[in-house]
């Protein structure tokens, strides 16, 4: 007002809220709420008002701005027909002066880092998921939360095949029921039940680096920072009693959650606990000629072909962790100015690459293989391709000829995806059913470990082997196994040819936190490379001839929000055709075809 008054009008009401000084600058912030119908006003930092709607609103367009004495004329009850002259026609009203330096909007709404999605068109799938259950068991977030949970925490993504729009949102409904309040903070746990050989607050670590790969995209640190914590420091400060019960490439999975997050100081922090780790294993399960042994039980894979539950053999499984946790603390080394540790683990990952290569490559077979006490296992497991997880082989074309046997129906290639074990072997399938054979059946921790290890060879290997074509059939298989009754469902093994779930009629089975989906959608089938700098990567494993559109959207990536899409035709996102990369909003990327786009720096 003229008089120095700033006040808020809501409806026929008035609201004085302070006194404001001629020629003075103020920061003025309008919080505007549609659900809760009022408007609060900040200014300088201080609520100085707060108002009710003078109606109910769906939602709030625009601002507008005009000088003078707020207009109340004309009324409702003003006639149409004007037969008179207004007061003071024709006269002038004093000079209003001010300056609006500059206008910011921005949405208060949970999913508001989104640019082009919004968690309210999804929200019918968490809706769906609670209602195919009773819920028996309940952890940290519950059914009637979890809605909450994921418009608060998840990237959002839509395309036109149902069923991989379905599942994404199921994998990570079901990957919530995991988390669990503990004494000393969040944990994730692989089963709901109990298992008696779990470790405290029923913890098992056989799977924690799909844990951490899967989790790394939820918005909310704290999560995933309480779980790796509750796994190291949970036991009066140091590790979990059962942590080496198991194979790990927890080394690896930590430096990859960075690649997403940026949080320099956590990954620094958790330095002398992935080393110490390191160090263990090198005291417990090195062999004499530098590879390392470990039991198909203590791998997670027992009863497989080459293995045994007391056998010391070099496998590739844990050769290849040791390997990407080596690089991965010679790059946290990097990172912390720590020459010579970084110099360390390098050279212990060179030597390991060499063992690798040298000892369990069967030049016959041209695979990677178990290495037995004195000669190889002599049977193609679907661990012969962990290698590729880690970026471990040559670049040479020596070893590229292994990818066929996945399009090879007497290598891996079954009706429902990829078996673990080769379907010419005599020995497939042999070791009975429903006692965790890995002689065979379908595992998703072994088809999670594969996928991430085609989309690297992909994306990092100068290859003729593989197609976009036989990434996303493989994708679709993984998809379509995945259900149960005709409902999304996630378990522990299936029938390679039926599909059928060999426990889904047990408790244990269900939700089985055992494999990574989401983190193959976002890295692999959309092809958003997490990297250590600036630049953003994206390479689509996706045929020109599927989908028509797609958009993956508020992608928490180095403290920016990314969005992702793909429309072919440019009448979906209306933003233009083609394949298009934002952050924050802006565009940064931008290409006619699905092809590999690189915007260098395009997050600083």
């Amino acid at each position: 007002t003229d008089d120095g008054i700033f006040r808020l009008k809501g409806g026929s009401r008035f609201a004085n809220m302070m006194k404001y000084e001629a020629g003075k600058v103020y920061h003025v912030e309008a919080v505007l709420s549609t659900v809760d119908r009022n408007i609060q006003v900040y200014v300088d930092g201080k609520r100085v008002g707060l108002r009710m709607f003078y109606a109910l609103v769906a939602a709030v367009e625009r601002i507008v701005f005009r000088t003078g004495v707020p207009r109340t004329f004309p009324t409702v009850d003003t006639p149409a027909d004007q037969t008179y002259d207004l007061p003071n026609a024709g006269a002038q009203d004093p000079l209003a002066e001010y300056g609006i330096a500059n206008v910011k909007t921005s949405s208060a709404d949970k999913d508001a880092s989104s640019a082009f999605l919004k968690y309210a068109d999804f929200s019918h799938y968490a809706d769906y998921f609670n209602g195919m259950e009773d819920e028996n068991i309940v952890q940290a977030i519950p059914n009637a939360k979890a809605s909450e949970w994921m418009e608060e925490n998840i990237p959002l993504f839509e395309c036109p095949q149902h069923n991989f729009e379905e599942m994404y949102y199921y994998r990570w409904w079901s990957l919530r029921k995991h988390i669990k309040e503990t004494p000393v903070g969040y944990g994730m746990t692989e089963f709901l039940v109990q298992r008696s050989y779990s470790d405290k607050y029923n913890l098992i670590a056989c799977a924690i680096g799909h844990h951490i790969y899967e989790s790394r995209w939820l918005r909310d640190p704290k999560y995933l920072d309480q779980i790796i914590h509750t796994w190291y420091r949970g036991n009066d400060g140091g590790p979990m009693k059962k942590m080496d019960k198991f194979s790990s490439w927890n080394a690896d999975a930590v430096l990859a959650r960075y690649m997403v997050d940026g949080d320099k100081d956590y990954l620094l922090d958790m330095k002398k606990d992935l080393e110490t780790e390191y160090q263990r294993w090198e005291r417990t399960n090195r062999l004499k000629n530098g590879l390392y042994w470990q039991g198909d039980v203590q791998d997670g894979m027992e009863e497989s072909i080459s293995g045994g539950r007391r056998k010391k053999y070099a496998r590739p499984t844990i050769n290849s962790y040791m390997y990407g946790n080596a690089k991965a603390l010679s790059c946290i080394g990097i990172l912390s100015g720590d020459e010579g540790m970084a110099m360390k683990y390098g050279m212990r990952a060179d030597t390991l690459k060499n063992l690798v290569e040298n000892e369990l490559w069967n030049t016959r077979h041209q695979f990677f293989e178990t290495m037995r006490t004195d000669s190889s296992a002599n049977v193609r497991e679907a661990i012969g391709y962990i290698p590729w997880y880690f970026n471990l082989p040559d670049t040479t074309q020596k070893y590229e000829i292994a990818w066929k046997e996945i399009m090879d129906e007497k290598g891996f290639s079954a009706p429902y995806g990829l078996t673990t074990a080769e379907r010419r072997h005599p020995e497939f399938r042999t070791r009975g059913v429903g006692k965790c054979e890995w002689d065979g059946a379908i595992w998703p921790f072994a088809s999670a470990q594969t996928l991430t290890a085609m989309a690297n060879f992909m994306n990092n290997y100068p290859q003729t082997v593989l197609s976009d074509s036989v990434y996303f059939r493989q994708m679709e298989l993984y998809v379509e196994s995945q259900y149960h009754r005709g409902r999304p469902y996630i378990g522990e093994y299936l029938d390679e040819v039926t599909g059928y779930w060999l426990k889904g009629d047990q408790e244990r089975s269900r939700y089985y936190n055992h494999s990574t989906f989401n983190d193959l959608i976002i890295t692999g089938l959309i092809g958003l490379r997490p990297r250590l700098d600036n630049t953003i990567e994206v390479t689509p494993l996706i045929p020109a001839d599927k989908w028509d559109w797609f958009c993956l959207d508020n992608v928490l990536y180095h403290g920016h929000n990314l969005t992702i899409l793909w429309d072919k035709n440019g009448d979906r996102y209306h933003c233009g055709k083609g394949l298009r990369i934002f952050v924050d909003g802006k565009e940064v990327g931008q290409a006619n075809t699905l092809t590999k786009i690189v915007c260098e720096n395009a997050l600083k």
